[in-house]
């Protein structure tokens, strides 16, 4: 599928999501009460509120701009795996956003007081559906795509019989970095101040994300250990009896893998902190783990060094 029919199979959803929302509300706009309330608690009463005016605004414009942010990736992504998730993960969005924003009208609709307004629970699961139901259909609509050539395996490092030898960097990503540490500083203003339901995910997202800013990648006799820097989880660990081959690429963490952080492609695992240089480790089963590292083919050469001469001791 070309750049501009994923980009035009993304942006639908959320114009569909931006036109069923903005046209209920304008039907039963003065059905409405002047304050509807906007969120609910686990146990679906309402929690919080917002005027007519700013719901229709703040809802049409979260719509539209992420559909203008997910059109854009998919534009720009080349043909890939990561390009196919990205176009799905809009695709589910514009529903899962689309959805909730057009039942808050229908149930504020001929309401007289928004704090007696219920959110029933079971549109949660028919939320979740819905959302997964339209990524597959997109994942399917944008279709497999070429499979990314295999890399050629770097020359092996001699290693004489008891030879010891290592290599290790650290990598910090800037890109996950920053706005983990706004996202956990934002969390904690809002606990602050007294803003818990806000503070709570983005403080929990904030911590999550930390972890997979800094990682230490090594490669040793026991083959390739991914670890943060920060916690002993999450940990990526491919031993040399799984090991098949080694080499070096330079990857986008948009195009190829649809993002930064811990990546799960079909039959592909990502380690990516930035676009650049990475070592790719492909394993006997035929999964391959990219890790983006500087120097990757000195740490691609040192595994396949370490691959033969495991292969001559077990021979």
């Amino acid at each position: 599928m070309t750049a501009i029919r994923r980009c035009v199979l993304t942006a639908v959803p959320f114009g569909g999501a931006a036109v069923a929302y903005v046209g209920v509300f304008l039907a039963r706009y003065d059905r409405l009460p002047g304050r509807i309330a906007t969120h609910f608690s686990g146990g679906g009463g309402a929690d919080d509120f917002m005027s007519r005016t700013a719901a229709l605004w703040s809802g049409a414009g979260l719509i539209l701009g992420l559909g203008a942010l997910f059109s854009v990736l998919s534009l720009v992504s080349k043909e890939s795996t990561g390009a196919r998730l990205l176009a799905a993960a809009g695709a589910a969005t514009a529903v899962m956003l689309g959805y909730p924003l057009v039942i808050t009208v229908l149930i504020n609709t001929d309401v007289q007081d928004p704090a007696a307004v219920r959110l029933p629970l079971w549109h949660l699961a028919v939320l979740l559906l819905a959302g997964a139901v339209t990524g597959v259909l997109a994942w399917w609509l944008v279709g497999a795509g070429p499979r990314p050539a295999p890399v050629p395996p770097a020359l092996a490092l001699p290693l004489a019989e008891g030879e010891a030898a290592a290599w290790s960097r650290t990598m910090i990503s800037r890109a996950l970095l920053f706005p983990a540490a706004a996202t956990t500083l934002g969390g904690l203003a809002a606990l602050v101040s007294g803003l818990r339901q806000a503070g709570v995910p983005l403080l929990v997202a904030g911590l999550c994300a930390l972890p997979l800013a800094g990682v230490r990648v090594a490669v040793d006799r026991r083959g390739l250990t991914v670890a943060s820097m920060i916690l002993p989880r999450p940990r990526l660990a491919v031993p040399l009896a799984r090991v098949s081959a080694a080499g070096s690429l330079r990857i986008s963490a948009m195009a190829d893998f649809g993002g930064w952080g811990y990546r799960i492609l079909p039959n592909r695992r990502g380690v990516v902190l930035r676009s650049g240089e990475a070592l790719s480790v492909r394993t006997v089963a035929g999964r391959e783990y990219v890790v983006t590292v500087d120097d990757a083919t000195t740490a691609a050469a040192l595994l396949n060094g370490l691959v033969e001469r495991h292969a001559r001791e077990r021979g």
